[in-house]
């Protein structure tokens, strides 16, 4: 599986960090320009972090095999055809919510088709590339969850999108509790509880402003993906 969890960092480094960056310098930019960009910058990654896999065969469909770069760049062109679908979440209760969790089971999906399994055959192992999982894992417990809780405050309450620096403060509080999560021993533990205990004083005095049920999604969901990467790093051989 190590082509699915490069292909994963791909769209997670897409979709949730140079996305972030490049919309906010072309906020006023014709949204062709924007399509292009987007698929480009997932085109070229996956492309880069695939390279030694790209003239295999891989899945397509049952019983037809493509060259691997012919299946980057559909899954790059099927990424921005699902993008489009959150646009509808404001005409449905709960609908970005929504919207956005079917667009992670969509191209997720989508990655696990296409993905050749010679890999896990070759290692027996789903995770054999730890650092690639790690890194996948910091990006999905900062930026993932973030967008799954601002689809949330969506739906709830109508909120404008965060600002830049509101996005990257909570981004850096969720990457400390999933880095603490890395310490050996029952370490991670006393980091765990010290880090939360700042950041409950943060929130107290209106520093981390945001619901309750916020707050605590993103301390626990960040910890547990941490934990989920944490066993990759010590069970797993």
């Amino acid at each position: 599986m190590i082509v699915f969890w490069r292909l994963f960092l791909a769209w997670m480094l897409t979709d949730f960090v140079f996305s972030s960056y490049l919309f906010s310098w072309f906020r006023q930019a014709k949204r062709t320009v924007k399509i292009v960009l987007r698929v480009t910058i997932l085109a070229l990654l996956a492309l880069a972090f695939c390279h030694h896999y790209l003239t295999e065969a891989w899945p397509f469909v049952p019983g037809v095999f493509l060259p691997g770069w012919v299946c980057v760049l559909s899954f790059a062109l099927f990424h921005e055809f699902v993008a489009h679908f959150y646009d509808l979440g404001g005409q449905l209760k709960y609908g970005y919510t929504l919207t956005f969790v079917l667009q992670l089971l969509a191209n997720g999906l989508f990655i696990t088709l296409i993905s050749p399994f010679r890999a896990l055959y070759e290692t027996g192992n789903f995770f054999a590339e730890p650092w690639v999982v790690f890194l996948a894992g910091l990006v999905v417990a900062t930026r993932v969850l973030g967008g799954f809780i601002f689809a949330l405050e969506q739906d709830k309450y109508g909120r404008d999108y965060p600002t830049f620096d509101e996005q990257w403060l909570l981004a850096l509080v969720r990457a400390i509790f999933f880095l603490v999560m890395m310490l050996p021993g029952l370490r991670w533990a006393v980091a765990f509880g010290v880090w939360l205990g700042a950041c409950l004083y943060a929130r107290k005095i209106r520093l981390l402003d945001m619901p309750g049920w916020a707050f605590y999604l993103g301390v626990f969901g960040a910890g547990f993906i941490g934990l989920l990467v944490r066993l990759r790093f010590y069970l797993v051989g």
